[in-house]
């Protein structure tokens, strides 16, 4: 995890990856956050410690505790891959902490949750198994664009090197995708209080585009925007995106009245 300066005064930024090209993806939007933001970026599965099933637990707490560490009281929270479960679970348990929520190529889990096809189930299952850097090259195709690999290849070398220049506990992946199977947030997603916005790419096979829209959808209020062109890494599929949650979050910066603080404290105790 990193953090990175910006000016006095400016509203802090938490942003939760995933591991493997999805936490170099994010690398992208996390130096686009960094010219409005004070951006702090945790990679929530490569340093999640205990058993499997107690992964997204752990990481909420961790996420909190970094906030404390800060002297944080509330930020905006950008989740992206399987960072947006734990960001999901944040908004839901902690709300007074949020003041501004986006979700990235995410799912609510559970029965909302649009599973990607078998045999990519399966390649994903057995990525701890193989060298780091087969297991990236190897899912270059469920994780970007075609556009992006026919046109913008050195984008996704650029992804590559950053992931390889970053150890990677190749556990992590085990931990992360057990985690992400026993996620549900479904019948908790009306009580989400802070603003949202759910973005998805429209060509996302890791997690297909209607997980985005369940998503949205069971969210009140929330924004939706889908990206053609855009996959599962769409940081790196579409680079102007980021463009659009740097404004979502500066719409969303100024404080909140106490009355609306109120009512999500009495939402976080209900």
């Amino acid at each position: 995890m990193r953090a990175r300066p910006a000016a006095a005064g400016q509203r802090a930024v938490l942003l939760l990856t995933g591991v493997g090209l999805t936490a170099a993806s994010a690398a992208r939007t996390a130096d686009a956050l960094a010219a409005h933001f004070r951006v702090t970026v945790a990679p929530v599965a490569d340093t999640a410690a205990g058993p499997q099933d107690s992964l997204a637990v752990a990481t909420v707490d961790g996420a909190i505790a970094l906030l404390d560490a800060a002297r944080v009281q509330r930020a905006h929270i950008v989740g992206l891959s399987f960072g947006g479960v734990i960001a999901q679970e944040i908004a839901i348990r902690h709300p007074d902490r949020v003041q501004a929520l986006i979700l990235g190529a995410t799912s609510a889990g559970g029965e909302l949750c649009v599973r990607p096809e078998r045999p990519i189930r399966e390649f994903i299952r057995g990525l701890g198994d193989v060298p780091a850097e087969e297991g990236l090259w190897g899912v270059v195709p469920y994780v970007y664009a075609p556009r992006t690999r026919h046109g913008h290849a050195p984008r996704i070398g650029e992804d590559i090197a950053w992931r390889l220049t970053h150890p990677l506990d190749p556990r992590s992946f085990d931990r992360q995708r057990a985690a992400a199977e026993a996620h549900s947030t479904g019948d908790r997603l009306a009580q989400i209080t802070a603003p949202t916005l759910v973005v998805h790419g429209e060509e996302d096979r890791i997690l297909p585009p209607e997980n985005g829209r369940r998503l949205a959808a069971a969210i009140g209020g929330a924004q939706l925007i889908t990206l053609p062109h855009g996959a599962h890494a769409f940081p790196t599929d579409l680079p102007d995106v980021n463009r659009e949650l740097v404004r979502f979050l500066r719409d969303h910066s100024r404080p909140r009245r106490a009355s609306e603080a109120r009512r999500n404290a009495r939402a976080g105790h209900a």
